[in-house]
């Protein structure tokens, strides 16, 4: 991809979404907040569920997020380019990770998300479905116990 040397992305990524850095998203010193980048993967999060097929609906299952490690690395600053990648890691019976990456010149920052797929509006556990479980095995995501 373009974007691979661009941004010195590095590894196999599922989604990447080029972001440029907006003023709201900084502090008075136009660097880039915290809760800015963790914005950056929920964006992707939502979009990558959508392209699956998911749904945001009473009564249908979707992710919760139960866990989440972050790494901040190096700053990023207002009007910023940056790509955004997510890839599936690995999926077990009702839960999945996905990775999430920020680069500019290298990498910048890295997220590691746990997802609880739930029934909205019951908040009971879902298995994930056979079809959705395939297309995150083929875009990398391996099983787990």
């Amino acid at each position: 991809m373009a974007e691979d040397a661009e941004f010195g992305i590095e590894g196999r990524w599922a989604v990447v979404r080029r972001h440029r850095i907006r003023w709201s998203e900084c502090d008075q010193y136009a660097h880039a907040n915290n809760t800015a980048y963790l914005a950056l993967c929920e964006d992707l999060r939502v979009s990558h569920w959508l392209s699956l097929g998911g749904r945001f609906a009473l009564g249908e299952p979707g992710p919760v997020v139960a866990q989440m490690e972050v790494r901040y690395l190096r700053p990023l600053a207002f009007d910023d380019e940056v790509a955004v990648t997510m890839r599936p890691a690995t999926l077990r019976r009702s839960s999945l990770t996905q990775d999430y990456a920020i680069w500019k010149d290298g990498l910048v920052f890295t997220c590691r998300a746990v997802l609880v797929l739930v029934r909205h509006g019951s908040g009971e556990k879902v298995p994930i479905a056979p079809a959705m479980r395939a297309a995150l095995i083929e875009q990398g995501a391996t099983e787990e116990g």
